[in-house]
């Protein structure tokens, strides 16, 4: 199952969250939805959203609810990632790939040094599995 699309507030109470871990609504109002003039319970719909998305999980305490993310951020971003890419053989083939590169290139010099280097990294960890496990890969 792919990850579902994120409306403004649900991504800035997922990224107010990663930032600061297990909150409850109140915390999650104070810090998003009150500085954007928006009610404490529409605050409270938006993480009910989340936790039916299965982005959330929460624990009862009391009469109220303690939300924290399902994902890790970087979690989270890797699989958007894989799903916007989808297929790597597709994505080779669609041109994803080299938009891609093209678009680090824009981006710097830093940045393309970086994916260098990871790619230079994923062949090498390639080179050292053993034949036949390279997860996709056909002879």
């Amino acid at each position: 199952m792919g990850l579902p699309i994120l409306g403004e507030l649900e991504t800035a109470t997922l990224e107010y969250l990663w930032d600061h871990g297990t909150r409850d609504a109140r915390d999650v109002h104070e810090a998003v939805g009150a500085p954007r003039e928006i009610t404490l319970s529409t605050i409270q719909s938006t993480l009910e959203r989340l936790h039916r998305k299965r982005l959330l999980m929460r624990e009862r305490l009391g009469h109220a609810y303690r939300y924290a993310p399902m994902l890790s951020r970087m979690a989270f971003r890797a699989q958007a990632m894989a799903e916007a890419a989808g297929d790597l053989k597709a994505a080779e083939s669609a041109g994803v790939l080299a938009a891609f590169v093209d678009l680090v290139a824009r981006t710097d010099r830093q940045s393309l040094a970086a994916l260098a280097q990871h790619i230079e990294d994923a062949q090498r960890a390639l080179k050292k599995r053993p034949k036949g496990s390279h997860g996709g890969e056909s002879a």
